[in-house]
């Protein structure tokens, strides 16, 4: 593996670059926060890598995305700390430049969408990674 990955958006064409990176990942619901005094939500995943082309990998990342002024949720239970959740994708939807809303798709239809006053975010991995059973694997309906 070449290093850490730290990717920044600022734009919905970063944030299609994030959701790449994200797609797959899993989380329990006790790894997401939504710091309102510090405008801020965070949510802690372990990200397959998708970059790694050999044995399959994991790492542990950090998702942070600022300037969120409120925050809404479908079919999540965020009290249900120890649930697990499959992230399928990140968006930034753009409303009157430069607020919009960023939309986290969950497996099984859970959203978490967060209304932020301009597209602003970090993913960072924090760990070193480790070798993942298996490479994620969709069938897709015809």
């Amino acid at each position: 593996m070449s290093g850490p990955l730290k990717l920044y958006g600022r734009g919905a064409d970063d944030m299609a670059v994030i959701s790449a990176h994200l797609q797959d990942a899993v989380a329990q619901l006790g790894d997401m926060a939504y710091l309102a005094h510090e405008q801020r939500f965070v949510l802690l995943v372990n990200r397959f890598c998708w970059e790694e082309k050999a044995a399959p990998m994991r790492v542990r990342s950090a998702l942070q995305l600022a300037n969120v002024t409120s925050i809404r949720q479908k079919k999540l239970n965020l009290t249900r700390r120890e649930g697990v959740v499959a992230l399928l994708a990140v968006h930034f939807e753009p409303d009157t430049p430069p607020t919009g809303e960023m939309r986290l798709q969950f497996a099984g239809g859970g959203e978490i969408r967060l209304v932020v006053e301009a597209c602003e975010a970090i993913l960072e991995d924090i760990t070193a990674p480790w070798a993942a059973k298996a490479r994620p694997h969709h069938d897709l309906e015809e």
